[in-house]
């Protein structure tokens, strides 16, 4: 049972809507129950989260757990996203077999969150700070860069035509299902990263040349976070797997290059992120608060980060599963994570005396291994 406390502490009222007019707002002892069935609400543990946040943040409204706060315009959004996050603390516990760091998940109504803002609330204890995008500036963001995007596409075209194209994208962006499928994907996997980066690797900078995020290689980096999204997106992310393996299955020669590497297991170990060279780029031309933020990227951008970090989503989700199967250990990602903080690379943790279970003791016999696994996993129709 998650437990909610939701700044200020007492309500009386019949609607979110009522609450949030008086500057009251609604907390719920049991995450299940609705809000505008709740009548009167007594606060039952410390608000001590949202007083050190809200001294930072004072207009936004502020839903607390003990792992951390979610802050936004409303209670109601507020409670939204601290559902996606205490979805993935849940989940961060139990591949990684400890407790997340305390987090808040900051959401401005109509601008991203400073980075000063950011960086009171972690001096403030909150070690993982999330800005989160609102509708309103997800909205803004996303007609300028599809704005840019055809007006660079379109050059010469009518203004009208240019016009239509942007009206046409924007309205496939803002399609409030895809907005939903958006959050519980990158809500907790932002979080997760740093969960993740800074739990096991606490002192070192972001942003090494060596690697996409921090120390760690980059596979486990982006496995850490994919295995925090809500179970309907990981679940769609096997499954577009899949998909893509049954090409691969048919006719491996004439399948294309990122279908290819999908299968390749110990290049997985070894790559860069197939997206790092083209944040790096895109971060240079950044402003320090815009670097603090999560960004929207569409247009050629990002159809060509999509193409090439697609891939990497989907073979991490997949090789979650099979690490767990083969060792039967779904907290095996933190004996990974320990061995790269010791310094070992992952055929040395492969060949280390650590029991594995069924997981061959080196690359090769692992990429053979995992082929075979595949065919069973997903077997042809």
């Amino acid at each position: 049972m998650t437990t909610y406390v939701v700044k200020k502490t007492f309500v009386v009222g019949s609607s979110v809507e009522e609450a949030v007019r008086k500057n009251l707002i609604i907390f719920s002892i049991f995450g299940a129950l609705a809000a505008e069935m709740i009548g009167v609400a007594v606060a039952l543990e410390s608000n001590a989260g949202c007083d050190q946040a809200q001294s930072i943040l004072p207009d936004l409204a502020c839903v607390e757990t003990p792992n951390g706060v979610a802050m936004a315009a409303d209670a109601a959004r507020a409670k939204r996203l601290i559902d996606l996050a205490e979805g993935g603390a849940s989940r961060f516990r139990t591949h990684f077999g400890q407790e997340p760091l305390r987090y808040a998940v900051a959401e401005g109504p109509n601008a991203v969150i400073a980075a000063e803002k950011i960086n009171a609330l972690r001096a403030a204890g909150f070690k993982v700070v999330l800005p989160w995008l609102s509708d309103a500036v997800f909205s803004e963001q996303a007609e300028k860069s599809i704005r840019f995007a055809m007006e660079a596409q379109m050059a010469g075209q009518p203004a009208e035509a240019i016009e239509a194209a942007v009206e046409a994208g924007l309205k496939q962006q803002l399609d409030p299902a895809r907005r939903t499928k958006i959050e519980l994907a990158a809500v907790p996997h932002e979080l997760g990263h740093d969960w993740f980066r800074i739990g096991y690797w606490p002192d070192a900078p972001l942003g090494e040349n060596k690697h996409y995020g921090g120390p760690s290689p980059d596979w486990l980096d982006e496995l850490s976070a994919v295995l925090m999204e809500a179970p309907e997106m990981f679940d769609e992310r096997i499954a577009q797997f899949a998909q893509r393996y049954a090409t691969y299955r048919q006719n491996p020669e004439k399948a294309d290059e990122n279908v290819r590497l999908m299968v390749d297991l110990k290049n997985y170990f070894s790559e860069e992120h197939p997206v790092a060279a083209q944040v790096r780029l895109l971060d240079r031309k950044k402003t320090e608060d815009e670097k603090s933020a999560v960004s929207l990227i569409v247009g050629d951008e990002g159809r060509k980060m999509a193409e090439t970090g697609f891939r990497f989503y989907l073979q991490s989700a997949v090789v979650s599963q099979y690490l767990i199967d083969r060792t039967n250990d779904p907290k095996v990602f933190s004996r990974i994570a320990e061995a790269f903080v010791r310094g070992e690379t992952i055929e040395q943790w492969l060949a280390n005396d650590e029991p594995k279970g069924a997981l061959p003791h080196n690359l090769q016999a692992v990429q053979a291994d995992w082929l075979a696994w595949l065919e069973t996993r997903f077997p042809a129709d």
